[in-house]
């Protein structure tokens, strides 16, 4: 996600702390072992709850009660390696964790280094302190008994992750189409038997093209805010008691090469150009066997290229 110089400076004076976002200055790791306890809370608190990014190399500036991304203060101890931050992790944390990477990143006078933390499966201790934390707002707090229960049982339910493909069906100087491809990543150890896909596109641009059926229909219309969203859902269920279940490790597009209707964004006339000057974007709700239903969104930056 921050790969580069240029990435952490987009950041400065912009960017606030958030429940998956965190900033470091960059003397806080110069003395590793004074900066262990720290490190191992920070990334274990990201694993048990949703995932994050800690960055080592970036100045706290309050605003109220904000955190912004301040100037650039890099790790100048040439010792610190992102080799030697990957042991320390693996070290300390139990159950190993695993799914994380870091980014050094070349900065005037030292390093920025960028941790990112993927969601864990179960609840990690930090071996430093032997507590479990999670993130609460902008900061790490230690976890009570039953939100470590409730993190453990990630194990037992499937964890599937969702992305919005935007193909170009056709750009003309007067008249853009897109077609927006759900696609489902089983990335957990079960296999997901039953789910629903909720997608809410801007509703005087998008439109679907085909039949639709049980396994994807429309399902009314909401507001959000200023967006007037329309909503298509798909699940698993297919005729004939048949399902389209996901197996761990499977990804499946939803589109029509797998017998879903495609759903469009059609920008061309003067009432469709008006309604993108909202920037709507593109909105999704996940409902699972025995999980939470968790949802997310792809900017209209991101999406829309008129």
């Amino acid at each position: 996600m921050f790969n580069t110089l240029e990435d952490i400076q987009a950041l400065i004076g912009v960017e606030v702390e958030t429940v998956s976002l965190e900033f470091k200055d960059g003397a806080k790791l110069n003395d590793l072992e004074k900066a262990k306890t720290d490190l191992i809370t920070d990334v274990t608190a990201f694993a048990n709850a949703g995932g994050g990014t800690v960055i080592y190399g970036i100045r706290e500036e309050k605003r109220g009660s904000q955190s912004y991304a301040g100037e650039i203060a890099p790790v100048t101890n040439e010792r610190i390696t992102q080799d030697r931050l990957r042991e320390t992790i693996l070290s300390n944390t139990d159950p190993v964790l695993r799914d994380f990477s870091i980014t050094a990143i070349p900065a005037q006078g030292g390093t920025v280094f960028v941790i990112e933390v993927a969601e864990g499966d179960t609840a990690y201790q930090n071996k430093r302190d032997q507590k479990f934390y999670s993130r609460v707002d902008a900061s790490a707090h230690p976890m009570y008994a039953f939100a470590i229960r409730d993190v453990m049982n990630r194990r037992t339910r499937p964890h599937v992750d969702v992305s919005l493909l935007i193909r170009r069906r056709k750009i003309t100087s007067d008249n853009h189409i897109y077609v927006v491809v759900p696609v489902l990543e089983n990335k957990g150890n079960l296999t997901a038997h039953h789910w629903i896909l909720r997608l809410g596109v801007p509703a005087v641009i998008g439109r679907h093209d085909g039949e639709l059926g049980p396994h994807m229909r429309g399902v009314g219309a909401t507001t959000l805010g200023r967006h007037h969203i329309q909503w298509y859902q798909y699940s698993s269920e297919r005729p004939a008691a048949s399902t389209s279940r996901l197996l761990p490790g499977d990804t499946s597009e939803l589109d029509l090469g797998h017998g879903y209707p495609e759903v469009l964004l059609i920008i061309g006339s003067e009432s469709e150009i008006r309604a993108t000057e909202a920037k709507p974007p593109l909105i999704w709700k996940l409902l699972l066997d025995d999980a939470p239903m968790r949802s997310g969104e792809l900017p209209y930056e991101e999406w829309c290229k008129w």
